[in-house]
């Protein structure tokens, strides 16, 4: 692997590999900064500092293998104003030591174990010997998977969770220059049910039964598909459950009922769609494409979940954001290019 960057098709999929073996010892690291300056800073935390990667995308993921020693990625707020990234990334290491931090802490990863992170929020990560599997997955594959997926920012999955879709992700990327048509469509969902299976299973919900697990989780995806309906109510929800309102309250008691829940969740949606720069709608428009009866109160409920008027918030999200800048991010990396195909957008069904 002892090349520059270099974007090939190999097996007519696109592929890019580098090395920092490959430039003089005073040049590596600054080659390897440029190449993540797309979407993240990068420093260099020692002497011991190299970094291999390889890259391929794969459709709705990008998958990455990287090789990482003495290395720090970091993806501030301006980072993410900058650049309108909205996908999520999954990290496993195979070997060696990843240090995270997000706003809730720091963490270890220990090999076999994965962790999410949401592209939209600030996080911070340390390699030292790292062998390293990352998959960049479109929002919309996430979000089918598992409904509160604005809970996944920053958590780890045990290795006896993760191991089925830890195996999967090394097989996946192992076959990925062989895949086309239906072949990686149907590989892409497979990832997606194991992802939801994996994520459904590690919930911690001490008092609820396997069977109301399920159901909990059914309950969920019913208010995400219908969450733009401003009649979306308990009563709705329990008839496409098939359950009673009662056991539905019970099960929703957790996050302050089903109404508190739904609302949470519209605001959720409302801070997606405010923070997509290249969508012109007004607050109006997008207050009702999440179910929202009108604008004001849209607003309320958006500065009650997040402590900023939505107005504000959109103004934020707006600035560094301007089309030349962010050509000139994707040209400066091999990759971003392929990052940047994963969203915004919405999508629906299968892969």
């Amino acid at each position: 692997m002892n090349t520059d960057a270099v974007a090939v098709k190999e097996n007519d999929r696109p592929f890019m590999r580098f090395s920092t073996a490959a430039f003089a010892p005073e040049d590596g690291f600054d080659a390897y900064r440029t190449l993540y300056a797309g979407g993240s800073d990068v420093s260099r935390l020692g002497s011991g500092f190299g970094a291999q990667l390889e890259v391929r995308p794969l459709g709705d993921v990008v998958i990455f293998q990287r090789w990482l020693n003495d290395v720090a990625h970091e993806r501030s707020s301006q980072r993410i104003r900058q650049d309108d990234f909205e996908h999520f990334v999954v990290q496993m290491p195979l070997t060696g030591s990843l240090v995270t931090q997000t706003p809730d802490g720091v963490q270890v990863v220990k090999p076999g174990e994965i962790i999410f992170f949401d592209a939209r929020r600030p996080y911070h990560t340390r390699s030292n010997g790292v062998h390293l599997l990352t998959f960049s997955v479109a929002r919309y594959l996430v979000e089918r998977a598992f409904a509160a997926s604005e809970d996944l920012h920053g958590r780890i999955l045990a290795a006896g969770q993760s191991a089925i879709l830890g195996d999967f992700m090394g097989s996946l990327t192992r076959h990925a220059g062989s895949l086309a048509g239906t072949g990686l469509s149907d590989s892409l969902n497979v990832f997606s049910d194991l992802l939801a299976m994996t994520l459904r299973q590690s919930e911690k919900l001490d008092d609820v039964s396997e069977s109301m697990r399920d159901k909990l989780h059914l309950a969920r995806r019913v208010i995400e598909d219908e969450l733009y309906r401003p009649d979306l109510n308990p009563d709705l929800i329990a008839a496409r459950v098939g359950m009673s309102r009662s056991r539905l309250y019970e099960l929703f008691r957790q996050f302050g009922g089903v109404a508190s829940y739904i609302q949470l969740r519209r605001a959720h949606r409302f801070r997606v769609l405010l923070s997509h720069a290249r969508d012109v709608r007004s607050m109006a428009e997008l207050a009702f494409a999440c179910g929202f009866a009108s604008e004001s109160h849209a607003s309320r409920t958006f500065r009650d979940a997040f402590g900023i008027p939505p107005g504000r918030f959109r103004k934020r999200q707006a600035l560094d954001v301007s089309p030349s800048r962010r050509m000139g991010f994707e040209q400066n990396g091999g990759f971003n290019a392929w990052i940047a195909s994963l969203g915004p957008r919405t999508r629906t069904g299968r892969a």
